[in-house]
């Protein structure tokens, strides 16, 4: 089943970050809410229900809000931030990004390994490249020079995962039908993924 797409927030809404008071657009943050069992819970999707505490998309500025407990000050009421609650939301981050992935592979509009890769390219099909955060080396330095977008996700496990595999290096993205968009979600959830991870340098 193909996950729901965020409704975009009405234009110029803007949310304001409980670590530095500094206000952003609701994409360029963190929805965190209280759960039942009052600990404080990511809300990646914008969807739970619940007061909503924005926190700047960054690693840092979650260690800085569970050190700091500024989430039960944000709530105004006792509550607990796990102390890995920064790793948790970059695992989320992740895991979205590589289940869009896996749902342009059903689709049949992504492919690993070199070969498939460059067959693809041979027929003018693709739209985006996922490579490894680290990946490097002659074969990603001969795709990168075709002048098609690079998105860095995850390791090679975490993609070889997508495909059923032990590890891959090269994953291509066809480019979408009228409907898929899978290549703005993903494109899009990398670069997120990558931002969050080097504190808005990524």
């Amino acid at each position: 089943m193909q996950e729901p797409h965020l409704s975009p927030p009405p234009s110029g809404v803007r949310r304001t970050c409980i670590v530095t008071g500094a206000e952003a657009p609701p994409e360029a943050m963190v929805r965190f809410v209280v759960g039942p069992d009052r600990e404080v819970v990511p809300d990646l999707g914008r969807q739970l229900p619940g007061r909503g505490m924005w926190v700047g998309a960054e690693r840092q500025l979650v260690e800085r809000a569970v050190a700091k407990n500024l989430f039960a000050r944000s709530a105004r009421a006792a509550v607990s931030a796990p102390a890995d609650l920064a790793e948790r939301v970059e695992r989320l981050m992740l895991g979205r990004t590589l289940a869009d992935l896996a749902r342009a592979r059903r689709a049949g509009r992504a492919v690993s390994g070199f070969v498939k890769v460059e067959e693809m390219m041979a027929q003018g099909e693709v739209g985006l490249l996922v490579l490894p955060e680290q990946a490097a080396g002659d074969g990603v330095a001969k795709l990168s020079v075709k002048g098609i977008p690079v998105a860095r996700l995850g390791d090679e496990g975490a993609l070889g995962g997508v495909f059923g595999r032990e590890r891959a290096v090269y994953v291509a993205v066809a480019r979408d039908d009228a409907a898929g968009r899978f290549i703005e979600r993903i494109k899009g959830g990398a670069a997120r993924w990558c931002r969050y991870r080097h504190n808005g340098a990524g």
